[in-house]
C-alpha cells in the first residue's frame, strides 16, 4: 500500500545516500509503489518496526523463528535502507579485498551467500564474474532477491532453506554470511557447517553483531551472552579460521589449524586470548 509521508521531525537512522537507480527500480517494479513513495520509505523506515512485530508475535521455537522470517516484508525496507548507507562502508571494503586478492579468474569462482537477504553481496559477486548460490528462508525478502537478479539479467543459484543451519551438498571456494550468526540459535553449529563446505584455504567472508541494545530482539539472546565482544572471533579460530582481511578468515590447514586450535584451548582454560605481535 502507498507509504504515508512522515512528519518532519521524524528521525532518519541510516540515510541511504548511496542508492541507486537500479535499487529504486527493483523496489518499484516489485512492490508497485511509486519512485516517490519507496524513496520516502526507505529514509524513514526504522528497526522498531521490526522489534515491535518481533515482540507481538514473540518467537520462540526454531520453527517460530523461521515462521516469522519467511512472513514479513520489513526486511526488504531494512536491508535496502542499510546497504545503501555509509555506515556499510567495511563491509563494502571487505567485498573489495576480496574481488581483488582473489578474482573469480583465478579458481576463485563459486561462491555461497548464506542468508543472503535482499541479494545486494550476491548482485556485487555475480557482478564481477563469481557463480553465487544464494540461501535464505522462503518469503518476500528471497523473492525480492530473486526478482533482482532477473531485473538485471544477471544468474545466480537460489536455495529456500527450512533450516537455521547451513546444509551445502557442495564445496566452495568462499562463503558469505554477513549479520546472519546473532539471528540462529546454534550459531557455532552453523560456522562449522560453513567451514566444512570450504575447500582448504577457503574464505570465509562474515560479520556478526552480538549486541542487542533493544532494537534488536531478532539477536538471539543465547548467542549475545555467549559469544559478544571478542569472543565470536575466539570460537571461529577453534574451528580452524584464522583472520586473513577486513572481516574475512581463512580456512586454515595443517600447523595452522593446530596453532589455531591450540590458542582456542590455551583461552578456554586460562582467559587468555594470544596474538601475533609484529617485530621490530
Amino acid at each position: 500500500m502507498p507509504t504515508t509521508p512522515p512528519p518532519t521531525d521524524a528521525a532518519i537512522q541510516y540515510d541511504p545516500i548511496y542508492l541507486t537507480t537500479d535499487d529504486v527500480e527493483d523496489l518499484v517494479t516489485f512492490t508497485g509503489l511509486s519512485r516517490e513513495e519507496c524513496l520516502t520509505r526507505l529514509r524513514y523506515y526504522s528497526t522498531a518496526e521490526h522489534s515491535t512485530l518481533w515482540h507481538k508475535r514473540q518467537p520462540n521455537s526454531t520453527e517460530d523463528i523461521l515462521g516469522f522470517y519467511s512472513s514479513t516484508d520489513l526486511y526488504i525496507w531494512e536491508l535496502m535502507q542499510w546497504h545503501a548507507s555509509p555506515a556499510r562502508t567495511p563491509y563494502w571494503r571487505a567485498l573489495g579485498w576480496f574481488t581483488g586478492e582473489h578474482p573469480a579468474a583465478k579458481s576463485w569462482s563459486r561462491i555461497l551467500d548464506f542468508g543472503c537477504g535482499v541479494g545486494t553481496d550476491a548482485l556485487f559477486l555475480a557482478g564481477r564474474g563469481y557463480e553465487v548460490t544464494a540461501v535464505d528462508v522462503p518469503g518476500a525478502t528471497l523473492e525480492f532477491a530473486k526478482h533482482r537478479f532477473k531485473r538485471r539479467g544477471l544468474k545466480a543459484t537460489f536455495i529456500e532453506s527450512t533450516s537455521p543451519l547451513p546444509e551445502p551438498d557442495e564445496i566452495y571456494d568462499a562463503a558469505v554470511c554477513f549479520d546472519v550468526f546473532e539471528h540462529l540459535p546454534e550459531p557455532m553449529r552453523a560456522a562449522r557447517a560453513l567451514r566444512d563446505c570450504l575447500r582448504q584455504a577457503g574464505i570465509l567472508l562474515q560479520q556478526a553483531t552480538f549486541e542487542d541494545i533493544g532494537d534488536h530482539p531478532c539477536h538471539l539472546k543465547s548467542g549475545v551472552a555467549r559469544y559478544a565482544g571478542l569472543r565470536w572471533h575466539i570460537h571461529l579460530a577453534g574451528l580452524g579460521f584464522r583472520a586473513a582481511g577486513p572481516m574475512a578468515y581463512v580456512k586454515a590447514g595443517g600447523l595452522q589449524a593446530v596453532v589455531q586450535r591450540l590458542r582456542f584451548i590455551l583461552w578456554r582454560g586460562t582467559g587468555l586470548w594470544l596474538v601475533a605481535v609484529p617485530a621490530d
